[in-house]
């Protein structure tokens, strides 16, 4: 059994539905932002630096969402290439690029008054938009050509629900109304996520954490 720590549509969504897909037994421990709860005693007790994504495991607590996501990928041998496949070198550049680079681009651009302040929140979502974009072209340009069966609409993996989850952000909360970042900008990333967001196991974690429809290619909120 295990126990996820989350908040509704922060991180910890990804997990969610991972789970769900992965069909296993888990309890779901919602937590109140605001209220602080993310730096009570019991919550850093289970990650010590009060973020979520937090999971509770058979093996001890677990955090961060990337880590989280690979381990239960290999722990149930799903979702993901096995270790010894020969997939497995492209998929874990493109899911490291996943999380350390488009991930930390979209926090720019949701967050963008927080690595220089309000005064430079403009220009950092600039920056952020524009190299978002160049990004996502290249990564649309290798799924539209290379079609791996770990980056296409037919077959979920961490990847594709991470990306999902990811554009969701971009395209719903960018700092700068204009800089929304539109997933049928990029057709093959697109198809992906109407892909996902069909799925059963997708559909029962969004409406668990308040949201319907086309959550992911074409979010309301």
């Amino acid at each position: 059994m295990y126990t996820l720590h989350a908040s509704p549509d922060f991180a910890s969504f990804v997990v969610h539905i991972v789970l769900e897909e992965l069909g296993v037994p888990y309890k779901l421990h919602l937590l109140d932002f605001d209220a602080g709860d993310l730096q009570l005693p019991a919550h850093l007790a289970v990650n010590p630096f009060g973020k979520i994504p937090a999971l509770q495991t058979p093996d001890g607590p677990m955090f961060e969402t990337a880590a989280i996501l690979l381990w239960l990928a290999d722990r149930h041998g799903s979702l993901a290439p096995a270790p010894a496949s020969p997939d497995r070198a492209a998929f874990l550049s493109w899911f490291s690029f996943n999380n350390f680079a488009l991930h930390a681009g979209m926090m720019d651009l949701v967050h963008a008054y927080r690595p220089a302040g309000e005064a430079n929140a403009e220009a950092v979502s600039a920056v952020a938009f524009e190299k978002l974009n160049t990004q996502l072209a290249v990564l649309n340009t290798f799924a539209a050509r290379a079609k791996p069966d770990w980056l296409c609409p037919e077959k979920p993996s961490i990847l594709t629900y991470h990306l999902s989850m990811l554009m969701r952000w971009m395209n719903a909360f960018p700092f700068i109304a204009a800089h929304s970042i539109k997933p049928a900008d990029f057709p093959a990333l697109n198809a992906i996520l109407v892909a996902m967001e069909q799925r059963p196991a997708a559909i029962r974690a969004a409406a668990a954490e308040g949201m319907t429809g086309t959550f992911f290619s074409n979010p309301q909120g």
